[in-house]
């Protein structure tokens, strides 16, 4: 019965639409669970090298499928043993290097098997896009050599190499293997290609010319500036927040909580601002006495209501040290609507930064109707930064939109949003979106020292210092 219950369910996947896809939030960490339960086997000898391949690897906003790529020197036990994985409810095809399974959430992940000697090779191919692909091939041709999932092979009447003589006759057919990308990527005179870039956006020619950014890492992310605590609908306190900060490694971490007007979710109103920031002191002063190097910094996210005002004062607004505009209802305006009220407060000299700016929800709400660039623009123009979200369901700034601001010259800033402490560790959806945006370290404001940061937002470009 379970084996006549699996097949049917696979039946049913497979004559699911091909475009369907789902959101990286959720097939991101079932491909890392997939990943790291093989790689648990290497000990044993099987596989001897595990990699996720393909948009997740470039970090995607969604796929259509999980695939791995694997190293393995028993093939059929490698393969028995992802068919075996708890995640997988049924096999949908297997050959000798290949197989392809149901799995659990209605999503399908392959696994495929190759040599170590053409890893370099199969590790690219299997990642990059078609446009990216087809201008790596492109390339070669012109050195002579055709690239294709196991390495490269001399054609007939190339060059020795790179540039070099004709190629005599009995050299057509020469092969090279990679045993890395890096190898393969140098062998035809490009610059390596982080895979985050390797969507058909000018990156070859780029790497051609060895101008790719060094983009963003991980590591370079100081804190943050958007973070919700139990003042509003936060799940931890101040302490257990700024604590889970520091452990991150993060120099600071600011208090935005929702301000009143957001009306789903109790907000904070000036007089519970000014509790809320003695309680701030109060982590502050016990870090200092410690000689701990971090602090809080306490702001507000800032209902942007409908007819485009906030939901606190302006008086109110200038005695935090950051505030956060968003816009969480009136979704559904049209262009010119939405994009006015942003404008509005783009404008307004307390505003430093503008949160979640088209309110998408990936696979449930499209992004609002709002003139992004006209937006941006505006933001560039006033100082205001603008967020690329963190968190999986929203992702916006889209990694296309990023890369947009940068070239319009927006500051820009990396955030969770985290409600809860296991929310911030969602932050490496944000660094990749950035990466795909080519953004480098100098791009993100929360890249930057606390002070050095906090002198370049928009309420302190007077030379106003805060206390």
């Amino acid at each position: 019965a379970k084996t006549e219950e699996r097949i049917l369910k696979s039946v049913e996947l497979l004559e699911r639409r091909s475009d369907e896809r789902t959101p990286i939030g959720r097939s991101r960490p079932l491909a890392e669970s997939l990943a790291q339960a093989m790689k648990a086997e290497m000990a044993a000898g099987t596989p001897q090298r595990v990699e996720i391949v393909g948009s997740l690897r470039r970090w995607r906003e969604s796929t259509d499928e999980i695939r791995l790529l694997a190293v393995s020197a028993a093939p059929q036990r490698a393969k028995d043993l992802f068919e075996s994985l708890p995640q997988t409810t049924g096999v949908l095809e297997s050959g000798a290097m290949q197989t392809r399974v149901a799995l659990s959430n209605g999503m399908r992940a392959t696994l495929r098997l190759v040599e170590a000697e053409h890893w370099g090779a199969a590790l690219c191919r299997a990642t990059g896009s078609q446009a990216h692909l087809a201008a790596l091939e492109e390339q070669a041709l012109k050195n002579g050599w055709r690239l294709d999932e196991y390495g490269a092979t001399r054609q007939s009447g190339s060059a020795n190499g790179r540039g070099g003589a004709p190629a005599q006759p009995d050299n057509e057919g020469e092969q090279r293997f990679f045993e890395s990308e890096e190898d393969l990527y140098a062998f035809i005179g490009l610059q390596w290609t982080p895979p985050e870039l390797r969507e058909g956006g000018g990156e070859v020619a780029a790497a051609l010319r060895r101008e790719l950014p060094q983009l963003i890492a991980a590591e370079e992310i100081l804190g943050e500036l958007h973070g919700h605590t139990t003042w509003s609908d936060g799940k931890a306190s101040v302490a257990e927040m700024a604590e889970a900060a520091r452990n991150k490694g993060y120099r600071y971490w600011a208090v935005t909580d929702h301000s009143v007007g957001l009306g789903v979710t109790q907000g904070v109103d000036a007089d519970a601002l000014l509790a809320q920031r003695r309680e701030i002191d109060a982590v502050n002063d016990r870090y200092a006495a410690e000689g701990v190097d971090f602090r809080l910094i306490q702001g507000t996210e800032v209902e942007l209501l409908g007819d485009g005002s906030l939901g606190l004062p302006d008086e109110t607004l200038a005695a935090l040290d950051i505030v956060v505009a968003s816009i969480h209802s009136g979704l559904r305006q049209d262009k010119e609507r939405i994009t006015e009220r942003c404008l509005k407060a783009i404008h307004n000299p307390y505003v430093d930064l503008l949160g979640h700016p088209t309110g998408r929800l990936l696979g449930r709400r499209p992004p609002s109707e709002i003139d992004l660039e006209r937006v941006m623009r505006a933001c560039a123009a006033t100082g205001t930064a603008i967020e690329i979200n963190a968190n999986p369901a929203r992702l916006d700034l889209s990694a296309d939109h990023a890369r947009q601001a940068a070239d319009l010259g927006c500051k820009i800033v990396i955030n969770t949003d985290a409600h809860s402490v296991g929310q911030l560790d969602l932050m490496p959806y944000g660094i990749h979106t950035a990466r795909r945006g080519w953004l480098r370290a100098q791009d993100v404001l929360n890249a930057r020292p606390l002070d050095e940061l906090l002198g370049l937002l928009k309420r302190n470009r007077s030379g106003r210092r805060l206390k």
